[in-house]
């Protein structure tokens, strides 16, 4: 009897079902937390614009993935004939809450349907066909942007649904990946 008792408690103990599930949601609430502390306890040195209502393109003031995104992203539209500009990268709060308010409070048509931008944390840019005169008026032309953004894992405003439709738009996500083609590799920078 005693031997039995002893090749019982050699056995290994199963888990039940539902702790596994407890532990497996407990341990990415975990990871969640300590990727959102790290991004707000590391979070890269603010810029101060002297004159914060103005536009700014420049790639550089985009997060480092987002800026590899726009980068592959002007690369394939170029090998496609497609004559893309970059209009507009990073937003200040006070740009992006002054655009808010055109249409509103502000004359003129309404141009941005949120406060909330993603362009204000540096994870977005818009863009226009280099076409003086006919700059947002090729809908062909942004529809075939969208299909290039999404298939290299960028979020084209040019899907969105109607009301909240930005065809010049696009963002990444938070978690979202970087895509290369067939043909296309990583830059030197940022590799």
């Amino acid at each position: 009897m005693q031997r039995t008792r002893a090749v019982r408690h050699q056995k290994k103990r199963k888990m039940r079902p539902e702790y596994r599930i407890i532990l497996f949601g407990s341990g990415l609430i975990f990871l969640l937390v300590v990727y959102f502390a790290g991004s707000l306890i590391f979070k890269s040195e603010e810029r101060v614009y002297s004159e914060p209502l103005l536009r700014i393109s420049s790639l550089d003031e985009l997060d480092d993935k987002t800026r590899e995104a726009a980068e592959l992203f002007l690369r394939i539209a170029r090998d496609q004939g497609l004559n893309v500009t970059i209009t507009e990268t990073y937003r200040t709060q006070e740009r992006q809450d002054y655009l808010y308010t055109q249409g509103r409070t502000r004359g003129g048509a309404v141009v941005t349907w949120t406060r909330n931008s993603r362009h204000t944390k540096r994870d977005a840019f818009d863009i226009a066909k280099d076409s003086p005169g006919h700059e947002y008026d090729d809908t062909a032309f942004f529809k075939k942007c969208a299909e290039i953004g999404e298939s290299i894992g960028l979020e084209a405003g040019f899907y969105w649904k109607s009301g909240q439709q930005d065809m010049p738009h696009f963002q990444m996500t938070t978690f979202g990946k970087l895509i290369y083609p067939e043909g296309y590799e990583r830059s030197g920078k940022g590799k």
